[in-house]
């Protein structure tokens, strides 16, 4: 499933928009699946308060609710934590998705390709995709290191996009993002 989406939208990445437009774009997207009246972000605390949803945990069943729009698209996503850039590619099909990330592991010195799964959430501060299951790229084995990632996209007062991811362990960046135009 993750290489025919990737194969698609690797198709379309010479396409790409200027910033102006990526940036219109990214926000009537976010705007057009129900951001209205979005308050101030405060994105680190909001995914270090919920670094896991589980039936057990009120607080994070109290925060994170099904989002009410799907969305459809790709994305680019690039972000830093402790030095180590990660690039990423965002496949998103409605509520769920797939996100492969290339990075650099120094304890291993060699370069790592990581899939997981997203799922779609809403929290009063924005839209949370939320990683799981993180594996060796192309395979169901485990990834043994890697940690899932966590992101939040919103839509400031101004019309700026803001986006951040946190990992399961609280570490957390500001988020490049760039749109892929699909072909399908």
């Amino acid at each position: 499933m993750f290489s025919e989406l990737v194969r698609k939208t690797v198709l379309a990445t010479s396409l790409r928009l200027p910033n102006f437009k990526q940036t219109t774009s990214m926000t009537i997207l976010v705007v057009g699946i129900g951001l209205y009246g979005i308050k101030s972000v405060d994105a680190r605390n909001v995914l270090v308060q919920t670094p896991k949803v589980s039936q057990s945990s009120f607080y994070a069943i109290a925060q994170l609710l099904d989002a009410n729009s799907p969305i459809y698209g790709s994305w680019n996503l690039r972000y830093s934590i402790d030095g180590i850039v990660y690039q990423s590619v965002l496949v998103m099909e409605g509520y769920s998705g797939v996100m492969r990330t290339r990075y650099f592991e120094p304890g291993i010195n060699k370069k790592q390709v990581v899939d997981q799964q997203i799922s779609l959430k809403s929290s009063p501060q924005g839209l949370v995709l939320l990683g799981y299951n993180p594996v060796y790229a192309g395979t169901s084995r485990r990834h043994p290191t890697y940690v899932a990632d966590n992101f939040l996209f919103s839509i400031q007062p101004d019309g700026s996009l803001t986006a951040y991811t946190c990992d399961d362990l609280q570490q957390c960046s500001a988020v490049d993002v760039e749109s892929i135009l699909s072909q399908y």
